[in-house]
């Protein structure tokens, strides 16, 4: 449990998240999260984790990735936690210590890679990057990829944004200043 304080000290200093131990968890975010009942542990859940020292259950969570930062969560907390940021840096962190199933950091990845390389996302990106490192998940789309196709719903070539080395320095920038942090 030594070694999980640690981490959880790390934790709270790096991504500046000590802001966690003032949750009264009174589980307003969890209530407001639409994604909750399909997560293993809801925010209030995971924060508790968090606070007890109990990292290894916390990153093996798939709470983090399942937030889709609606930031219902932030609005309604009572005392202004920034949820939604320390679901991202918990997804860090995860990666960081390579402790999240595979499925859904290959996932954040290829939904990060794009981002990235062209400073916009396309679904086919996404597919396509998850879909090499697990074909069977890509095969069952591809019925819904077809029909979008038809409809010209879908974009095939990912458009770079148009100061494309203006927005990869701001992104070194940030990455940079998250490091120092």
């Amino acid at each position: 449990m030594t070694n999980e304080l640690a981490l959880r000290d790390n934790f709270f200093k790096k991504y500046h998240a000590e802001e966690i131990q003032n949750c009264i968890q009174c589980g307003t975010c969890s209530g407001s999260c639409p994604l909750a009942p399909y997560m293993d542990y809801g925010p209030r859940q995971l924060f508790a984790l968090i606070r007890e020292g109990d990292m290894t259950e916390a990153l093996n969570a798939n709470t983090m990735w399942f937030c889709v930062s609606c930031y219902n969560c932030v609005v309604k907390c009572p005392r202004g936690i920034s949820i939604t940021d320390h679901m991202y840096s918990l997804k860090k962190l995860a990666a960081e210590k390579g402790v999240k199933a595979p499925k859904m950091l290959h996932l954040y990845r290829s939904f990060n890679t794009p981002i990235e390389k062209h400073g916009r996302l396309t679904d086919v990106a996404v597919m396509a990057g998850y879909g090499l490192r697990h074909p069977g998940a890509a095969f069952g789309n591809i019925p819904l990829g077809m029909k979008l196709a038809a409809k010209k719903r879908m974009e095939f070539k990912a458009r770079t944004v148009d100061n494309i080395a203006g927005f990869k320095k701001v992104m070194e920038k940030a990455n940079e200043l998250e490091r120092l942090s």
